[in-house]
């Protein structure tokens, strides 16, 4: 019996030591996720790529992924889907952590996955202007530094921005960068390291380590491009990380224009209808709080592009809507549950958002300046007030848009850019491909105990189209209990025995994803 006793223990141990995640285990995961900053030359304080990168980090890591701070990807994507979004998905999640609590291992490297291959330049083709900053000494030592360049543009006459590629010359020195435009001269070059207002009237975009280059959609169906004028001036903010002093900043803008007289450009229009600078706007020591403000949308009706919002550090919650004066209904712009003041960029809407003239803006911010929310600047807390420095606070939201047409809502922003020529995602590792295609979904919990829900990317809105069907592994039709909300179903294990199903999501036009539920 004792012999038994050993062998059987023998065999467990065994299986345990064998089923431990391993550094190629994680590697895809990585490769998706997280090696387009973390690598050489991405901006992020550490590589991905090899195991020897990364395994002094396995701590960091496991706290950045379980407080969901990695990778930076804001919005919550059950309230709104945006292009080219980078949420962990659990699946992702579960085994990257799993590897840590597994011990870090290092594993096979005969059975590591090809890593991706990362360019220089992320646009294909050549560009029509290409603009070198002269170099400058960093001047962020103790405190991080904002500094802004005034680089002027010599043509003779206004051109249509197509595209543009912020390239850094050392991305670990930039934090990220503003990117606008504006006649000669009326704004001025500060280089104090205080240059906290992201000056100039025209909107271009913002980088930031792990971003991909601004291309507007150029197609039968939508053509976009932002008007820079003649001889004006480039305006960029660049944000130098604490550390850096003394180091040389250099950066290449690479700008993509239309062709001279191109017929059917659609303008592309920036604002912030949603700020709020009132007196009351303060957050003590220890104290949580919450400010509102609302705002028209202009005399006529507008299709929004992307979102760019935008508070400080001890933001933690952002809330976007509009809604209809009369009926009350509202439209889904923004939801970001975990704000991060040192990730922040464009989010560009899948399809076009249509705003009518009778809606009006909501804007909800939550502020927590307790010794809880490790992004606070101050410790011990101390009293916050409105203001433009990084250590103030601020509700700036913002967006950019187009003026209304017939028809823009049913456009797909993103299938446009998902062809378009100039954008390289095969090398930055984003998987498009062209055409219809079966949205991702995925269940989480998954195994399902009680309730999960089940996320997904959908065609459209009309949230009473979709079904779920459930079937056993016998292929019979299993009755589940369901709530479609926007964006996911809810479910429920009910009465269902411990096993393997299978469900399909559909609209009116068919099936739209597919996956597996695990019951306990």
């Amino acid at each position: 019996m004792k012999k038994t006793t050993i062998l059987i223990l023998t065999i467990t141990l065994s299986f345990f030591g064998f089923s431990q995640t391993t550094y190629s285990d994680i590697a895809p995961a990585l490769y998706r996720n997280c090696t387009s900053c973390h690598r050489v030359g991405g901006g992020a304080p550490f590589s991905m790529l090899t195991y020897s990168d990364i395994a002094p980090w396995a701590t960091a890591m496991q706290t950045a992924i379980q407080d969901g701070e990695m990778p930076p990807w804001a919005p919550d994507t059950s309230y709104m889907h945006f292009i080219n979004e980078r949420p962990l998905s659990p699946a992702d999640r579960d085994t990257i952590l799993a590897w840590i609590n597994d011990g870090a291992l290092e594993g096979n490297p005969a059975l590591l996955p090809a890593p991706p291959v990362y360019p220089q330049y992320l646009l294909n083709g050549t560009p029509d202007t290409i603009i070198n900053m002269t170099p400058f000494s960093s001047n962020a030592g103790a405190n991080d530094a904002y500094n802004t360049f005034i680089i002027p543009l010599t043509m003779n006459q206004s051109r249509y921005v197509r595209a543009i590629e912020f390239v850094p010359g050392n991305p670990d020195l930039i934090h990220h960068s503003i990117i606008k435009a504006d006649t000669a001269g009326d704004v001025l070059q500060n280089t104090t390291g205080n240059s906290f207002n992201i000056l100039g009237d025209i909107a271009i975009g913002t980088w930031a380590p792990g971003s991909i280059p601004i291309v507007f959609p150029n197609s039968t169906q939508l053509k976009m491009g932002i008007e820079i004028p003649a001889n004006g001036d480039i305006i960029m903010q660049i944000h130098t990380p604490s550390g850096t002093l003394g180091q040389s900043i250099t950066c290449q803008i690479r700008l993509y224009f239309y062709p001279i007289g191109e017929p059917g450009i659609r303008p592309v229009y920036d604002f912030v209808p949603l700020q709020y600078w009132g007196f009351d706007f303060w957050i003590g020591p220890e104290q949580i709080k919450s400010f509102s403000t609302e705002a028209n949308t202009y005399s006529f009706d507008i299709s929004l592009f992307s979102a760019f919002p935008h508070s400080h550090q001890i933001c933690t919650e952002i809330l976007n809507y509009a809604y209809d004066t009369v009926s009350l209904d509202t439209v889904d712009l923004m939801k970001i549950n975990n704000w991060d003041f040192e990730h922040q960029q464009y989010y560009t809407y899948k399809n076009l958002v249509k705003i009518p003239s009778d809606h009006k803006f909501h804007s909800d911010h939550t502020f927590d300046n307790t010794h809880h929310n490790h992004h606070n600047p101050f410790d011990p807390p101390q009293l916050i007030t409105v203001g433009t420095g990084s250590n103030d606070e601020m509700l700036f939201d913002g967006f950019q848009f187009i003026t209304y047409q017939t028809g823009d809502e049913l456009i797909n922003v993103d299938s446009i850019l998902a062809n378009d020529p100039l954008l390289n995602y095969t090398a930055i590792g984003i998987d498009k491909v062209s055409g219809p295609v079966e949205s991702n979904s995925y269940v989480y919990p998954n195994p399902v105990t009680g309730k999960s829900f089940i996320y997904f990317n959908p065609r459209h809105r009309n949230w009473n189209d979709y079904t779920l069907k459930v079937w056993n592994i016998k292929g019979q039709s299993i009755d589940m209990s369901y709530t479609m909300k926007k964006g996911y179903f809810e479910i429920n294990k009910g009465n269902l025995n411990a096993n393997i199903y299978f469900y399909q999501i559909s609209d009116s036009n068919g099936k739209v994803s597919s996956g597996k539920i695990v019951i306990q």
